[in-house]
């Protein structure tokens, strides 16, 4: 590996160098045209273009296997590294893609929002008498692709290809990193990362050297794979507030040319060390550093423990040290010893890591305690969990006689506001401390019906809602309830109830994205089921959301014991 010391000394050398039938098909999440679409003209041709490519593609993997069956290593490895290209070709093509859908679905929609703006004389709120207000005037309504209920380009990305919305966000993210943009003038851009964008984008004649300095490897497809794209833009964003426009440009240029010989893996090693060379001399960061490094991350889970990463401030770093050391303090012998110490033996075996979790977690069951705390969807904060009553309260546990029938034992599961599921045996263990609201969801779905003698949903109805619903109840919205908002779903202006059933959470954005009266909501019965536009889909059929609901899964044909015939 080349020395990274003399690459940085060379810098400052010089001056410049993101399943079941219930799942939204993807003919109803179609981009939706605004009002005057000036780009179908040339979308047949690229629909025939790419149609043709796949049937190739297609007809090639049919025919791979019969191929590979008589094929030698080499034969194979060769196959294998054409492959590669073709994925790196299809990966650039995605960014594209991905990069047109949100430059063309941010100007449609900044499109329709001034064409309503225009077309209104004055704003209006749900809490007018007269809201809301007719239509201004005689035609249709304006049609947005935000119509569709997405609050983001990532957002239908994730439901229109099926990828997660991580997928989605890393594939914009790189796109405006990597492909040419345009002014608000009009005028071409080029890419952000220059040297990054010319290894990425795919050759036709083979090994080339690109403008850049940057050689490509023979073959036609990128030198680098858009995975480790993403990981040198990370590195350069996390250390463009610690070094100069030069040696960013320097780094750009090695780690790419890293790439185009290397795996991913050595790739990352490599752009660690420019990390820790660029940060040896231990300079304080700015404070605008340390607004965009700090924060709470939520990890993905390791051994079925939820991992967090904190980055903070010295300030903030002494609250959170001093609300550990609340439980990692050494406990001194006096006249009240604790009864779990018989002798004066130290009986807790927790390591101090775990005290100091434990310390910030009573700390935060004591702040919740408190009803201190800034009220969030209408309730004080508080710790929300769905579970069955059989569940909670199981009344003939099932006894294992034999190791054949151990599966059967009663164990249940609940569901948490933000976590999802959890076993019913960790919430039994919080029902010891806990107030417990029964409530009956019935066919029709009535919880609690206080008529119309207030507008507002009480505490306890939303705490019923909460029960019904779980979270927002737009179709694939995944924003949990204590986010949500209590909508009528016929106005408390045109004459509806302030009940349960009449009621539904709704996010912030989909709460807006209703009120422009477009999607209706019916109840079928009891749970709230959202009919979609005309231009959304054409049959508006009633769609529901199951994030926080999905179906059952299956349950395997239980095995019936053998009989003994005498």
């Amino acid at each position: 590996m080349e020395a990274i010391g003399e690459h940085l000394g060379a810098a400052y050398g010089r001056k410049a160098y993101d399943a079941g039938s219930w799942l939204p098909h993807p003919a109803h999440l179609h981009a939706v045209p605004g009002e005057a679409s000036q780009h179908r003209a040339t979308g047949p041709a690229h629909q025939d273009l790419l149609a043709g490519l796949a049937a190739r593609l297609a007809a090639v993997a049919l025919a791979a296997p019969d191929v590979l069956a008589s094929a030698s290593y080499l034969e194979a490895a060769e196959f294998a590294a054409r492959a590669e290209d073709l994925a790196r070709t299809v990966e650039y093509l995605q960014l594209l893609g991905a990069g047109a859908v949100d430059r063309t679905r941010t100007q449609a929609t900044t499109d329709a929002a001034a064409t309503t703006r225009a077309a209104r004389s004055a704003a209006v709120v749900e809490t007018d008498a007269n809201w809301p207000n007719p239509p201004a005037g005689p035609g249709h309504p304006v049609v947005s692709p935000a119509d569709d209920g997405c609050r983001n380009t990532a957002e239908f990305l994730r439901l229109r290809l099926h990828i997660p919305i991580r997928e989605a966000r890393r594939r914009l993210t790189l796109a405006h990193q990597v492909l040419p943009a345009t002014s608000l003038t009009g005028e071409p851009l080029p890419p952000t990362r220059p040297h990054l964008a010319a290894a990425i984008t795919p050759t036709t004649t083979g090994a080339t050297e690109t403008g850049t300095g940057i050689t490509s490897p023979a073959g036609h497809g990128p030198a680098v794979s858009s995975h480790a794209a993403t990981l040198i833009t990370a590195t350069l964003d996390r250390l463009q507030h610690h070094t100069t426009a030069e040696t960013l440009d320097t780094i750009e240029h090695h780690l790419t040319t890293t790439a185009t010989t290397t795996d991913p893996d050595f790739l990352t090693r490599v752009a660690q060390r420019w990390t820790d060379t660029i940060d040896a001399d231990g300079t304080e960061p700015t404070e605008e550093a340390l607004r965009h490094t700090q924060g709470a991350f939520i990890r993905k889970p390791r051994h079925g423990l939820h991992h967090l990463e904190i980055f903070a401030t010295t300030d903030q770093y002494e609250h959170l040290l001093t609300v550990m050391n609340t439980a990692t303090n050494p406990r001194t012998t006096g006249d009240k010893a604790p009864a779990c110490q018989p002798g004066g033996i130290d009986l807790d075996r927790r390591t101090r890591a775990q005290k100091q979790l434990d310390g910030l977690i009573t700390a935060a069951k004591t702040a919740l305690a408190t009803n201190t705390l800034p009220i969030t969807g209408g309730n004080r904060p508080h710790i929300i969990a769905t579970i069955n009553y059989q569940d909670l309260f199981p009344t003939n546990p099932a006894t294992p006689t034999s190791k054949d029938h151990s599966a059967e034992t009663v164990t249940g599961t609940g569901t948490f506001a933000f976590t999802g599921p959890v076993p019913a045996a960790t919430l039994r263990k919080i029902a010891c401390d806990a107030d417990i609201i029964p409530a009956l969801l019935g066919t029709t779905g009535e919880i609690l019906d206080l008529g119309r003698k207030t507008r507002l949903f009480t505490p306890a109805q939303r705490t019923a809602l909460t029960t019904r619903d779980q979270g927002c109840a737009f179709p694939n919205c995944t924003t949990p309830a204590p986010w949500c908002e209590a909508h009528h779903i016929t106005y408390w202006s045109h004459g509806g109830p302030t009940t349960t059933n009449n009621g539904v959470l709704l996010c912030s954005h989909h709460h807006h994205l209703v009120h422009k009266e477009q999607w209706t909501i019916t109840t079928t019965p009891g749970t709230p089921a959202f009919i979609p536009p005309p231009h959304i889909d054409p049959t508006q059929t009633p769609q529901q959301n199951h994030y926080f609901k999905p179906p059952p899964p299956p349950h395997p044909p239980r095995e019936e014991c053998p009989k003994t015939v005498r």
